[in-house]
């Protein structure tokens, strides 16, 4: 339709002026939380001194990719994918990018990420375990509170029970820091 007064074309939407703008708030708000995140391998922390962890190595290594399925299908993220070789040039040692957030976030500045989860499976017992994340915001450079979950047993069950907790709670706080980030 064209405006009488500036003479200029505009298209007509039957919503008022608040509807639109609730519906533009939504919009934004739910591409915000479907920002690339970048989840990195579990490092396996084991104090049960095995001879042979072979199994434990492998049971950790099936724990990333569940999480970014987890992240990516229940909660709508885009998974970033770590090139092995830009891993190992950020990371110094174990335990490395825990304690250096900053280097974190300059690797998933790399991939181009939003987010980056750091990652450990600590073992110390053969009871029970504990999925320790630590989110790192790219952008600022700051990493936030660990999360963790405990799981007790060995079966994969528990693995994704626990897994699926450990991504609801990496969701939450991320929706958090969001709503309170400027």
């Amino acid at each position: 339709m064209i405006d009488r007064y500036t003479g200029s074309l505009t298209a007509r939407f039957f919503l008022s002026t608040p509807t639109a703008l609730v519906i533009t708030a939504l919009f934004f708000s739910a591409s915000s939380l479907s920002s690339g995140i970048a989840v990195l391998n579990f490092e396996l922390a084991d104090l049960t001194q095995v001879d042979n962890n072979t199994e434990e190595v492998i049971r950790t290594a099936s724990l990333a990719p569940m999480l970014r399925k987890a992240l990516n299908g229940e909660h709508g993220y885009d998974t970033v994918q770590i090139p092995l070789d830009a891993y190992e040039n950020a990371n110094q040692g174990f335990g490395y990018l825990f304690e250096h957030a900053d280097s974190a976030a300059e690797l998933g500045e790399s991939l181009g990420a939003d987010w980056i989860v750091i990652t450990r499976l600590h073992k110390p017992s053969f009871l029970f375990s504990y999925l320790i994340v630590q989110v790192v915001n790219v952008k600022s450079k700051l990493a936030y509170p660990e999360l963790i979950v405990e799981i007790k047993g060995q079966q994969s069950e528990l693995n994704q029970r626990g897994i699926k907790k450990l991504a609801e709670k990496i969701h939450s706080q991320i929706k958090r820091l969001l709503r309170t980030t400027p």
